[in-house]
């Protein structure tokens, strides 16, 4: 992957770039370039990729669209270099999540409202390249505009510094202060989970049902079993059904992917006592 990414990077680079020998830009002021250095902790080098990256497209009708060019191209390449950062890392966190679990989580992280928040937490919309109307209408607090700018910055830092230095600025601010746990117990994920491996397996599909409710009418504690087939797999307690479904599957999850993994350990064994020859070559 790294080495993927480091051959794609100079072809990226050159095919991004409007203008290479353009380094320095008349929309990025000097606060708005320490602002964004501190931002992606490291020196900015081509300041016309970050200026770019907050020139929002109502911004072109009074720049000329001749001369100046909107954030979208650089926020659709940061969209790219973001979704390869988390995908290899959940990748790895997880490696018994299969495609559309890990797709899942991934869009729990990587969606309009969270990349907001973080564009909020540095107060990108401050520094925004907007039209006079455009900021009247309030786009500088836009969900839409804030995370497009956020992507943008990514693709910035990718085409200014290359992509472990996208990486480590992800790393710091997404990946490091995200709950995975939280993120995996909460949603869809583990019922998801659990259904999609027993499609995927050919196994009876999980049903949910209620063992038992205590409590007011107001105030009930919800005690909920999945079975699969005969087999009770999990259950789980909650203040809500779904609370409780939720972790009734993945206490079913888990107990599968522990079966799974004891299987797949026992295997070479059995195959080098059963199949003393199955080593040789055709």
């Amino acid at each position: 992957m790294l080495i993927w990414s480091n051959v794609l990077s100079p072809f990226l680079r050159r095919l991004f770039r409007k203008n290479e020998r353009q380094r320095s830009s008349p929309l990025l002021s000097e606060s708005a370039k320490l602002a964004l250095e501190a931002i992606v902790a490291t020196r900015i080098c081509d300041e016309t990729l970050f200026a770019t990256a907050l020139t929002h497209r109502s911004a072109l009708d009074f720049l000329g669209k001749d001369r100046f060019v909107s954030n979208e191209r650089l926020e659709f390449l940061g969209d790219a270099v973001l979704d390869l950062v988390i995908a290899e890392h959940l990748y790895k966190l997880y490696p018994d999540f299969n495609e559309g679990a890990l797709t899942k989580l991934r869009s729990q992280l990587v969606n309009a409202k969270v990349l907001a928040q973080y564009a909020r937490r540095f107060d990108l919309g401050k520094l925004l390249i907007v039209s006079d109307s455009a900021e009247q209408n309030g786009v500088r607090e836009s969900e839409t505009a804030l995370a497009d700018a956020f992507e943008a910055l990514i693709g910035a830092v990718y085409l200014d510094s290359g992509y472990e230095r996208a990486r480590a600025f992800l790393e710091k601010t997404m990946i490091q202060g995200t709950n995975f746990a939280a993120l995996v117990v909460s949603d869809q994920n583990f019922k998801s989970a659990l259904l999609e491996y027993a499609q995927g397996e050919r196994l009876p599909l999980p049903s949910y049902f209620v063992i038992s409710e205590e409590g007011p009418p107001h105030k009930k504690i919800f005690k909920v079993g999945v079975r699969m087939g005969d087999e009770v797999l999990g259950e789980g307690t909650g203040k809500s059904k779904k609370a409780a479904e939720q972790l009734a599957a993945k206490e079913a999850y888990e107990k599968i992917v522990a079966r799974r993994n004891l299987q797949t350990a026992k295997k070479p064994e059995a195959v080098e006592t059963n199949s003393p020859t199955s080593a040789e070559p055709f």
